[in-house]
């Protein structure tokens, strides 16, 4: 992406507190590098767009959070829980969720429907009430944020009655103008997201953090302050599981892929893209698995920006990652696209096997119907959102199936994490 072109935008600490119920509310060791240093370039970006206006369809007023254990019983009705004994959850500064009593209860929240002001004096939230981790939600209910989205992002008429996006805000910890790209949420703990920071910059790291779930399970909040795990010179759009629990991560401009070992700090392999073929553009950004309902499971898929060539990337195992060969392209995408993934089967109005398409250059997200070895049909494209700030990272969580966008460089915005709910809960990494 053109750097000129991306505004650097000051992050600031998030203290986003508070679970509110919807409705009555599971589980979701290190290596030397073997990288060599590449130097970056750039390239042009499209035009900017004004965001427009509209906003997501809001959910019910929030109510005080209810116990986050898989055997409560809570009646609701009309959006509001009914049960009378909210439990509190203690919150720590390092990211661990604490124990819960049935004896203390929640403050009321705000008219608005908004949690009390608890932002502690280092940014961190000090306590979140109503708090649930992976294993332990409410199931088949949605936890209200409280803040929707605003008038930056518009969601396309034919999916605003299935959807509700949030802004969960800036990441806490990662540095100021620190630019966002991919996360997802660590193998072993449903609690902690890893997150690109300085993405596509040669001090590029992944940071992990604490997040909270309210009583269904939903990410809610950020617990604690995000702290650097794995210098990722250049990190880009996606971080995702494959085999052997193996985070694969791409490189943006140097055209790299890299492959992180469970409890590692440094990338176990690291492969230059373009001696094998993918050469003809500025590199790879997006990158993914076919999900296992498909012909093609475990396939994996990569994406460049800005021209936006798909491709299937072969890999065969070694001892402990593996070897990338082989990419043949099948379709380029327009619009600039960055990071994707694949819809969660029998999401509301997907009737098909759809992925999801984060598009820089034209402030859109779009979705596309693949076909029986997971690839789009360029064709079928339509709009998932008709407006969004310069979307980059884009990923599904395990535990609810919330969609967690990230923007990059969205002039007059800080880059943050926005949150779709609606989605169902997407199939495992791959085995």
């Amino acid at each position: 992406m053109d750097m000129s072109y991306r505004l650097f935008g000051s992050a600031r600490p998030l203290a986003l507190l508070g679970a509110l119920c919807l409705s009555g509310c599971g589980d979701a060791g290190g290596t030397t590098s073997d990288t060599s240093d590449a130097g970056g370039s750039t390239a042009g970006a499209g035009p900017s767009t004004t965001a427009g206006g509209g906003t997501t369809g809001a959910s019910a007023p929030g109510t005080t959070g209810t116990a986050g254990t898989g055997d409560a019983t809570t009646a609701c009705g009309d959006g509001a829980c009914t049960d009378p004994t909210p439990l509190t959850t203690d919150v720590s500064a390092t990211g661990v969720t604490g124990e819960t009593s049935a004896t203390e209860t929640t403050e009321d929240p705000s008219s608005t429907g908004a949690p009390p002001d608890t932002t502690s004096s280092t940014g961190a939230p000090p306590e979140t009430t109503g708090g649930s981790t992976g294993g332990d939600m409410i199931p088949d209910c949605q936890d209200e944020l409280p803040d929707l989205a605003g008038q930056e992002v518009v969601i396309a008429p034919e999916f605003e009655e299935f959807y509700t996006t949030y802004d969960l805000g800036p990441v806490p910890g990662v540095p100021d103008g620190a630019l966002l790209g991919g996360c997802t949420i660590a193998h072993d703990d449903p609690d902690t997201l890893l997150i690109a920071g300085d993405s596509e910059q040669p001090d590029g790291k992944i940071y992990e953090i604490g997040v909270v779930r309210g009583p269904c399970g939903n990410i809610i909040g950020f617990n604690g302050l995000a702290t650097p795990v794995v210098d990722a010179p250049y990190v880009d759009a996606n971080l995702a599981y494959g085999p052997k629990t193996i985070l694969f991560y791409t490189h943006w401009p140097v055209n790299q892929i890299s492959q992180l070992l469970p409890g590692a700090n440094a990338p176990v392999s690291t492969t230059n893209m373009g001696p094998l073929g993918i050469n003809e553009d500025q590199g790879v950004s997006g990158l993914g698995f076919v999900p296992p309902t498909l012909d093609d499971p475990a396939g994996l898929r990569v994406l460049t920006w800005a021209a936006g060539n798909w491709y299937h990337l072969d890999y065969v195992g070694q001892d402990d990652h593996f070897v990338l060969e082989n990419p043949q392209k099948i379709v380029s995408l327009p619009n600039g696209p960055g990071g994707f993934a694949y819809v969660p089967a029998e999401s509301p109005g997907f009737d098909e096997q759809h992925i999801i398409v984060a598009e820089w250059s034209s402030n859109t997200v779009g979705v596309y119907e693949v076909d029986d070895l997971g690839d789009p049909m360029v064709n079928t494209r339509k709009d998932f959102f008709t407006v969004f700030p310069r979307p980059w990272g884009a990923y599904f969580e395990p535990i609810k199936g919330d969609f967690m966008f990230l923007t990059w460089g969205a002039p007059g915005l800080d880059d943050r994490i926005y949150i779709v709910q609606g989605f169902e809960q997407p199939p495992p990494s791959p085995q």
